[in-house]
């Protein structure tokens, strides 16, 4: 029931392997006296800047040898030209895996400064499904977390599986969109009419965009995870700094577990977290129901006043670590009103958006404020 049988795909582990040997290769960088927020916002620039070209000059570069091809026609049936498509084929897959593979390049180089900007190393941790070279392999790859059940908890009891489905297809369908609908189509549509002139005005600046916007919500998601791995290294310094009750430990375990379910994904530091704190029980593998909330709130009853309150920072911080509250989340914040503190959603909020905004330290600083110990109140 603790573990779960995962094997990396050839994808992710190529990745892996790519993020190790540029950190190996890589002198220090410099200590330059900005901040987290400052360089990781440059990193986001330059990645959609160069994301551009990467998109528009491959494609470009593709519209402008399809002009030597025969027309591409579909219809009637009896008009295709297999050459003609063989052809086309061929150029547009080689297009694509060129343009893909710089792309990956460029998210692999640009992940590792960004890690390194925050002091994390890309170590392979192999007690972890998710060490942080994996977690950065499968955000540039985009490849979705994968469908894993721990100790019972399950991410996806309160997802509609219809909803997954699609959200599923949607995620998968973004190399479709970005590069079969702007140069197959464009092609087959305007190909054959006296618009063709335009393919290569179209074709190239929507490639490019579409490649621009993707890297930078991949290095946005990317550095809200690094800021989240940051403060949950943080909290388990702090809970292993003291001797703490085995109540104290599962009901913290149950906090995240139930992170993890109003998420609905297995957040890679979710899994951090967990892992860390049920290392600390001895009999981990007797938990059960660790992520229904009806067990949570009756583990508050062997608690003392004070080691409540670390259940309740813990689960608001989690809550966090998406920046964003969903409505799950505030929901359950509500039922818990008479035992947390009343400022307690207002500090989430306010951590929730230094997330969001890629501030490290300010990030480290609402944790304390969260946190029972060490609070500035």
């Amino acid at each position: 029931m603790s573990t779960v049988c995962y094997k990396p795909g050839f994808l992710e582990q190529w990745g892996r392997r790519v993020l190790i040997a540029i950190g190996s290769h890589s002198r220090k960088l410099e200590d330059s006296g900005k901040s987290f927020a400052y360089q990781s916002r440059t990193l986001l620039i330059w990645g959609s800047f160069w994301s551009f070209w990467i998109g528009f000059l491959p494609s470009i570069t593709f519209v402008y040898f399809c002009i030597y091809l025969p027309p591409l026609s579909f219809w009637p049936l009896d008009s295709l030209s297999y050459p003609a498509l063989l052809g086309f084929v061929f150029l547009l897959v080689l297009a694509t895996v060129f343009e893909f593979y710089l792309l990956f390049r460029l998210g692999f180089y640009l992940s590792f400064r960004m890690a390194k900007y925050a002091d994390i190393e890309l170590a392979e941790e192999p007690e972890l499904i998710t060490p942080i070279p994996g977690m950065m392999a499968r955000l540039v790859l985009e490849i979705p977390d994968p469908r894993i059940r721990l100790y019972g908890i399950d991410p996806y009891k309160h997802l509609n599986e219809r909803a997954l489905f699609f959200r599923t297809a949607l995620y998968k369908s973004k190399v479709f969109l970005s590069n079969i609908f702007a140069k197959l189509l464009l092609k087959v549509f305007l190909g054959r009419t006296g618009l063709r002139f335009l393919i290569e005005y179209i074709s190239g600046p929507v490639t490019g965009i579409w490649d621009s916007v993707t890297t930078y919500m991949i290095l946005y998601e990317l550095r809200k995870r690094i800021i989240t791995r940051k403060l949950s290294d943080a909290m388990l310094l702090k809970i292993k700094s003291k001797e703490r009750s085995k109540i104290f430990i599962e009901s913290s375990v149950r906090a995240v577990a139930l992170s993890i379910v109003y998420t609905k994904t297995f957040h890679p530091n979710f899994e951090y977290l967990l892992f860390g704190l049920i290392g600390l029980l001895p009999e981990r593998d007797k938990l059960t129901n660790l992520d229904d909330w009806t067990e949570f709130e009756h583990s508050f009853q062997n608690l003392t006043t004070e080691e409540r309150k670390w259940p309740i920072a813990i689960f608001a911080l989690c809550s966090s670590f998406d920046g964003t509250l969903n409505k799950e989340e505030l929901e359950a914040f509500r039922e818990i009103t008479e035992i947390s503190p009343t400022w307690l959603l207002d500090r989430v909020r306010i951590l929730s958006e230094t997330i969001r905004k890629g501030e490290l330290t300010e990030s480290l600083q609402w944790m304390e404020k969260i946190l029972p110990e060490e609070s500035n109140r």
